[in-house]
């Protein structure tokens, strides 16, 4: 690792790899530095506790036909699933028929396009006074917003969802998502296991203390999820201006967490590829993908502080609730075919802490806040940072380029 540079980019997720490929395109010198031993950050691709690719974060191409890393599939090799799958709903004791699935997805199309209103209309309020708690479906819809957005309705602003580019098309990636970025971009120099313990912007040079020693550099980039920097793990002297702060208060993460069921044979041979939600009256926030790619495999979904609570005890608790829950949907005997589980484990990684941000109630434009440079030596990126793409690879990504972009117009200066 050189001792100076023009940028030190703090993290190898898909913003801080997007934007060291770029700042070196434009002919910066650039450290990227990452904690983990690996790059892609909450986009990681498990080859090894399953037969099969087992993505642990990043799955889908959300708004697949404009995003970047379609293209890059095709580049690449790696299959994506374009054909839309079935949706079915248990309530507990049984699977319900078309004409519920129907009204459920009716309810769910109208609250969302309430919420989505009250965003346009400047109202960054909670969604959940949007959901007519009187409808049946009411408590479906709100688990299956804990489920997506990785936050209770109660804690997230309308402007999450409001503000959100959607092309409703959500492709997942059979060769693993993290796989894929890390194809992407394999040429690109990191330093691995190397995190980034102070930064020191009050000196002409800014001065980058990490576990492996100093680095000098001109400008410095951070990318890292919200809980690393709310944690204090990477000190900022001076500290952080009150509006940095401020912008960091209005966001908070939420929870994503799966756990990966690989089973001795197909567990639904009459139907391919679904997503399995559950209504009953004890349900939790948490869902099922039913053979994905078509492989004798069930994925749990679990969201928002549901995840938080039950992974923090660890995989084995992770795994066990999960394949109750397994059972009380697909029949107890669905046990006897599990050959092997993994669960995800975000909410016990220090570098990470959970899932993709959300912006809370009155949060306004805490986003936008968060992306802004300091003293345009100090940047910022990261899904969190991303206006209309948060919570998404490749709204990472775009945040990356971005910064690129004010970091080589300021140095130019």
């Amino acid at each position: 690792m050189q001792t100076s540079c023009d940028l030190v980019i703090i993290g190898a997720g898909a913003a801080g790899l997007a934007a060291a490929d770029a700042a070196a395109k434009a002919g910066l010198h650039v450290e990227l530095l990452e904690a983990m031993d690996r790059i892609g950050g909450r986009a990681f691709t498990d080859t090894a506790s399953l037969p099969a690719p087992f993505d642990h974060g990043c799955q889908w191409l959300h708004s697949a036909s404009i995003n970047p890393f379609r293209e890059e599939a095709d580049k690449h090799g790696f299959r994506y699933w374009t054909d839309p799958f079935q949706i079915r709903i248990h309530d507990g004791k049984g699977w319900l028929d078309d004409e519920a699935n129907e009204q459920y997805a009716a309810f769910s199309d109208a609250t969302s396009d309430q919420i989505d209103a009250a965003a346009l209309a400047g109202n960054d309020g909670a969604a959940a006074a949007f959901i007519d708690r009187n409808n049946p479906w009411a408590q479906l819809f709100a688990r299956n917003y804990a489920g997506i957005l990785a936050v209770a309705p109660e804690r997230s602003a309308t402007y999450d969802s409001g503000r959100y580019t959607d092309t409703d098309e959500d492709w997942p990636i059979e060769n693993g998502y993290g796989a894929l970025i890390a194809a992407t971009y394999a040429h690109v120099p990191v330093h691995l296991n190397c995190p980034v313990q102070s930064v020191d912007w009050s000196r002409a040079e800014i001065m980058v203390g990490t576990a492996n020693g100093v680095v000098l550099c001109r400008a410095v980039l951070v990318t890292v999820p919200i809980p690393a920097l709310k944690a204090g793990r990477l000190k900022f002297s001076p500290q952080l201006p009150g509006w940095k702060c401020h912008a960091l208060d209005r966001i908070e993460m939420g929870y994503a967490e799966k756990v990966g069921f690989w089973l001795k044979r197909d567990p639904c041979p009459d139907i391919g590829m679904h997503y399995a939600m559950l209504n009953g009256p004890e349900a939790p926030d948490a869902a099922f993908l039913v053979k994905p790619y078509g492989r004798p495999m069930i994925t749990f979904f679990a969201g928002a502080d549901y995840a938080r609570d039950l992974f923090a005890q660890g995989e084995e608790v992770a795994i066990a609730a999960a394949r109750k829950l397994l059972g009380d949907t697909f029949g107890a005997d669905i046990a006897g075919d599990i050959v092997t589980a993994k669960a995800t484990q975000w909410v016990a990684n220090p570098w990470v802490g959970g899932g993709y941000s959300s912006l809370k109630p009155g949060g306004g434009e805490a986003r936008a806040d968060l992306a802004k440079p300091i003293d345009n030596r100090l940047f910022f990126a990261g899904e969190a940072t991303s206006p209309d793409a948060f919570t998404t690879a490749h709204g990472a990504r775009q945040s990356g380029l971005d910064a690129v972009k004010a970091i080589a117009q300021a140095l130019a200066g």
